[in-house]
Parts: C-alpha cells; structure tokens; sequence
C-alpha cells in the first residue's frame, strides 16, 4: 500500500518540477512632476515583466511613452495608471511624453543562464528572482 503512494508523490514532484516559472515582475513607480520624470531612468532585466504605476504632482495632464512596447499611459495628479511590458532584448529605452517633452532611460540588461553562465558581451547581474 506505500508503494502507490510514493509513486504518486514522485509523479506529482516531476510534473509541478516541469512547469516553467513565470517571469519574474518587477513594479515600477513613475511620477510626474514640473521638473520632469521621477525617476529619470531605471534598470530592469531581460525577460522580466514590467508593471508600470504612473501619476502626477502636476495639475496639467502629462503622459508616458515607452519605447518599443505597446504603454501609453495618462499621468493625472490624483490618480495612478498603470500597464505592463516584457523587455525581450537587452539594451537602452526610452520614454517619455511628446507634449511636455519630459523623458527618461530604461536600461535592459542581459540576464545569466541557469549554469551561471555570463553573456559574451560582458558584465552582466543577476536578479533576486532568479536565483
């Protein structure tokens, strides 16, 4: 009678084992000031999911455009907006808002395989949340 259930135990380990992680999501909070963007840039890691919080101190409507993903997001005093990107490739992004001219820089870097492995491009850090 043991036997059945340590087979189902090993059956139940492998297959929850064989399901991939889901990326890691890293929140992000953006405000939108008179000055501009705060913070002004961020880092971020390939693969990661983005999830974007934008407002504003400022009574003027403002906004944020990020680069190469599909956020456009209203930055309103009072009031939080928010929308999610995945950075597949490594390298720099902008964003920033056409009418008030504000912008700012996410940098993407390349993350280290499972065997601890560096990317040929150099240096390179690794997550809390892959680990």
């Amino acid at each position: 009678m043991l036997r059945p259930v340590i087979l189902l135990l090993t059956w139940v380990t492998f297959a929850h084992a064989t399901e991939p992680a889901p990326p890691p999501t890293r929140e992000v909070a953006v405000i939108v000031t008179k000055e501009g963007y705060y913070p002004k840039q961020f880092t971020v890691f390939q693969g990661e999911r983005v999830k974007f919080y934008v407002t504003a101190t400022v009574e003027q409507p403002d906004c944020l455009i990020v680069q190469g993903q599909k956020v456009f997001l209203a930055a309103n005093k009072g009031k939080i907006t928010e929308a999610e990107a995945v950075f597949e490739q490594p390298g720099t992004y902008a964003f920033y808002c056409p009418a008030s001219k504000h912008d700012g820089k996410i940098t993407v870097l390349e993350k280290i395989d499972a065997r601890g492995r560096k990317p040929a491009s150099g240096a390179a850090w690794i997550p809390k949340e892959y680990d």
